[in-house]
């Protein structure tokens, strides 16, 4: 009985195969179904993800294409305004150089910003060495057109050109400079123009010591007021002028008067450096004399002048060379009536430290013994201040042989840029004389030599 059933069982087992093999094979295909539609789910997922995110980045980008249409019409609105308005071209820079100056011989010790020397409001500026253009400030207008003429004008109260020489003017320059026929290397330049003399600058953002060397502060003129050509070509610039020079307008004997001069400069920039230069300046004419205006003051107070010099610079890597050499005279302006003749040099050089850190070292030298001492400008006579003229003790003798002093400087200092827009600035001078010429205020007696120290701070934009 037990091997029949066995057969059965074998036999039932053989005839539910196929069914039982054909459900497994219907599993797998329904779990590949159900895969393949979870896939096609996540797929139709980020479809959706991705269109989304397109939409959003159309409807951005709608958006910041109506900012950027919006923008450029409150740009061109802008611009309009701006041209319309006289901006467009237009440049503003400026400074303030608060000093402090210590000077040994004159007992003076005190900030110096904006003063009038000689205490008075009313009266004129008194240009000195302790007292020149440091510690001034300026604000400067610069306007280029589309055309290319360049149009300039520099105020400066107690501290420029105007105040110097042209009562109390703020101006310092106001000037005009127009292309020919289209040329912007050959120009019509016309107005109230600083000197173009020497190595420094006039301002202390533009110069190394705080003082100024001895032929800047003695030897030089201070503006021109007229018109010329200023010619660019290569390497080369040629600048000249007719022009009063010291003087707004002539006057003689209160009727005006005929005074002009011929001021010439040419330039050279030398390849192959950081940065170099090399000038020949001159000037022929007649210029006011002080002693002139002193002794005959309703008559012509102008005389015949001729003034030439040379200068240069070249810096490369951390070191910087400056120079001056300079010659000139004027007819009745030395200290016994005759020509007044000086020449004289200075020597500069620089080294940086560091990035922030200069040091500076300045050499000056003025021979101004003919005739008893005279200088541009008919300025002769003892200066207890500046040490220049004759012997105070020839003078009282009554002497008409006095010679005049000659005149050495050396400073040395250092500047330190404290920000892009902030310079530090210390400076020790030590001056000297060929003569007793120095008045010492303590003791009322002179001397041959005084020292000066000065600090300040230099803040331009």
């Amino acid at each position: 009985m037990k091997q029949p059933f066995k057969l059965s069982v074998l036999a039932l087992s053989l005839g539910l195969m196929p069914a039982i093999a054909m459900a497994d094979t219907n599993a797998d295909i329904l779990k590949e179904l159900q895969a393949l539609q979870a896939k096609v789910q996540q797929l139709e997922a980020q479809v959706k993800t991705q269109q989304a995110q397109i939409n959003d980045n159309q409807k951005a980008t709608t958006e910041a294409t109506q900012v950027a249409n919006h923008a450029d019409v409150q740009i061109s609105g802008i611009k309009q305004a701006s041209e319309g308005s006289g901006l467009k071209g237009l440049k503003i820079t400026g400074m303030i150089a608060p000093a402090y100056v210590y000077n040994q011989d004159q007992q003076a010790s005190s900030f110096v910003f904006l003063n009038r020397s000689n205490g008075s409001a009313a009266g004129p500026t008194l240009y000195n060495y302790d007292n020149s253009y440091f510690g001034g400030a300026y604000i400067q207008f610069l306007k280029e057109t589309d055309g290319g003429t360049k149009w300039n004008l520099t105020l400066a109260p107690d501290r420029g050109a105007g105040s110097v020489f042209n009562g109390s003017s703020i101006v310092h320059e106001a000037s005009v400079s127009m292309p020919l026929n289209g040329d912007k290397n050959t120009r019509l330049i016309a107005g109230q123009i600083p000197d173009w003399e020497g190595y420094e600058s006039t301002w202390d953002n533009q110069t190394k010591a705080i003082t100024h060397n001895l032929l800047f502060d003695f030897t030089e003129v201070v503006a021109y007021t007229g018109a010329g050509m200023d010619v660019t070509r290569g390497n080369w610039e040629w600048k000249a002028m007719l022009a009063n020079v010291n003087s707004a307008r002539y006057y003689y004997n209160g009727n005006g008067g005929r005074a002009p001069a011929a001021v010439f400069r040419a330039d050279y920039s030398v390849p192959g450096y950081d940065n170099a230069d090399i000038g020949f300046w001159g000037l022929v004419g007649k210029l006011p004399n002080a002693a002139l205006a002193a002794a005959n003051p309703a008559g012509d107070t102008n005389s015949s002048t001729a003034m030439f010099e040379v200068d240069g610079y070249v810096t490369k890597g951390n070191w910087g060379y400056y120079g001056q050499i300079g010659y000139g005279q004027q007819s009745q302006a030395a200290y016994n009536g005759g020509t007044a003749r000086w020449y004289g040099l200075s020597g500069m050089g620089t080294y940086n430290f560091t990035p922030r850190t200069l040091g500076f070292a300045r050499f000056d030298y003025l021979n101004d013994s003919r005739n008893g001492g005279g200088l541009v400008g008919g300025f002769n006579g003892p200066d207890g201040i500046n040490g220049f003229g004759p012997d105070p003790a020839c003078v009282a003798s009554g002497s008409t042989t006095c010679t005049g002093a000659n005149r050495y400087a050396l400073s040395l200092g250092m500047n330190y840029l404290y920000t892009q827009s902030t310079t530090l600035k210390l400076e020790y001078r030590y001056d000297r004389s060929s003569l007793p010429t120095f008045l010492n205020v303590s003791s009322g007696s002179y001397k041959n030599n005084n020292n000066l120290l000065a600090a300040s701070v230099v803040v331009s934009f």
